[in-house]
């Protein structure tokens, strides 16, 4: 078996991305592989709770467009080498992975657009049209950024948003600061930012690897969606990577639930396709699923303490102590 064009698979399994992880939450991996090493697969040990092993934590997916035999021998050889762990990876895949000994379910989706599809569309909705002009009208203006300072204006959005609209916690400062070193002060990558004379209406994190923009996260002041800033922000994304010389805008994750139907419809107006996102898991023998359970309890219980106090000073605290348990 060979290996897989390049063993950067996709953003998530390259080198840059996975040293963002280990700096911000001293996380280790190590890859599986055989011996002639014709595949590998960075993995990373977890003993919150319970011993597991879990690929790229923090992350949308790992593999996307991989040989079928790739994954089920690299998760077959992973079982076998520690027959006593949880095991947990996510992949995007046409239909289900069938593993030996592995569960399979779709619990949400990936949108990617191909830019040069997109170039020769012209199925582009009247009314998203329509939302366009509206943000032009106000005079929202679109800036991309690669300075420090941006870094700051996102997360204060971020943050604000995680809180009060998700009741989550936000992701430390911290892992953004190391996303910008690694990515954006490299010229790998960069904020799409949408503003109104002074004021900042939204920020888009993009990050670049090989032919494919990655919008990893996005933050908009719930206070001005009515302006339109992340359809005037949506097109101009597409502009900058039709003007770049890049063939794919990759949307990340939406879940599958009812919650995320509006996020899904607002991903797909520029004809992006839907493709199945799956979580694939191992039990070993005797394990006890309740732990799975106590783990999600805690967390929930430590989230909704830290949101309900109302103090931002202990929020940040909150996730600077406890997030990396997430994984």
């Amino acid at each position: 078996m060979s290996l897989p064009e390049d063993f950067e698979n996709n953003l998530f399994t390259s080198k840059k991305w996975l040293s963002v992880i280990s700096k911000t939450y001293g996380i280790d991996f190590f890859v599986v592989a055989n011996n002639d090493l014709s595949f590998l697969l960075p993995f990373c040990q977890i003993n919150n709770y319970f011993s597991a092993m879990k690929s790229i934590p923090f992350s949308d997916y790992t593999l996307i467009n991989y040989s079928e035999d790739f994954l089920k021998e690299a998760l077959l050889l992973l079982k076998k080498t520690f027959p006593e762990y949880y095991i947990e990876t996510t992949v995007i895949n046409k239909k289900s992975p069938d593993i030996e000994g592995y569960s399979s379910i779709i619990n949400g989706f990936l949108v990617q657009i191909n830019i040069p599809a997109w170039k020769i569309s012209s199925v582009w909705k009247d009314s998203y049209e329509r939302n366009i002009r509206k943000a032009l009208n106000y005079g929202i203006e679109i800036k991309v950024s690669n300075e420090k300072s941006s870094v700051e204006k996102f997360y204060a959005i971020h943050e604000q948003l995680r809180i009060n609209k998700f009741n989550k916690l936000p992701q430390p400062k911290r892992f953004f600061n190391a996303i910008y070193s690694s990515f954006i002060d490299n010229d790998s990558g960069f904020f799409l930012e949408a503003w109104h004379k002074e004021k900042l209406l939204a920020s888009w994190l993009i990050l670049k690897h090989n032919e494919t923009l990655y919008y990893k996260f996005g933050a908009s002041d719930l206070r001005y969606l009515n302006m339109r800033p992340n359809d005037l922000l949506f097109r101009t994304l597409m502009q900058y990577g039709s003007e770049n010389g890049f063939k794919t805008v990759d949307l990340g994750f939406s879940g599958a639930s009812k919650s995320y139907e509006g996020l899904l419809r607002f991903k797909r107006k520029e004809g992006g396709e839907k493709l199945n996102f799956y979580h694939l898991e191992y039990f070993p023998a005797g394990f006890d699923k309740s732990r799975l359970e106590e783990k999600r309890r805690f967390l929930t219980k430590i989230t909704r303490e830290a949101i309900t106090s109302g103090n931002l000073s202990e929020i940040r605290k909150i996730s600077d102590i406890y997030y990396e348990k997430f994984a």
